[in-house]
């Protein structure tokens, strides 16, 4: 083959080529504020406030923290099932939350396995006496937040 033709031949076969494939962040470098939205749980009442791994929302009559973490799903599952945590799925994956009522505000804390390592965890703050209620919001606030967390 000539040199003549080679440089066609090359512009002609990149033109081809696939574009390379978009990657989604890794975990890691996942904003946690990318998670909720306004809507998810009522209007959100300001911006909310990131820290390293951190993210507070203040949705309208609730407040939500969500965490991303780097540690075995059993580990984390234990300390809320210890003491008196409900165990659940969402979708395929596993989520473990446990509410308490103190003076008429509910607390729920949850972590849900996005994948093998990788956690989302949440607490959730409403004044409430129905622990039931709040536990039904923080697990669809988990969900929320899966739907949205980038794949691999």
């Amino acid at each position: 083959m000539s040199v003549r033709w080679l440089l066609p031949l090359l512009v002609t076969l990149a033109a081809c080529s696939p574009a390379p494939e978009k990657t989604a962040p890794a975990f890691a470098d996942t904003d946690p504020c990318a998670l909720l939205q306004s809507g998810d749980a009522g209007q959100l009442n300001g911006t909310p406030a990131k820290g390293e791994r951190t993210c507070d929302y203040p949705f309208g009559g609730l407040t939500v923290r969500l965490t991303l973490l780097s540690a075995k799903y059993a580990d984390e599952s234990q300390k809320l099932l210890a003491d008196g945590g409900y165990g659940g799925v969402i979708g395929d994956r596993p989520l473990t939350r446990k509410c308490v009522d103190s003076s008429g505000e509910v607390t729920c804390d949850a972590v849900v396995e996005a994948r093998d390592g990788e956690l989302i965890g949440l607490t959730v703050l409403q004044r409430s006496h129905d622990l039931n209620a709040v536990g039904q919001a923080t697990q669809g606030l988990a969900s929320k937040a899966l739907e949205r967390l980038p794949k691999p």
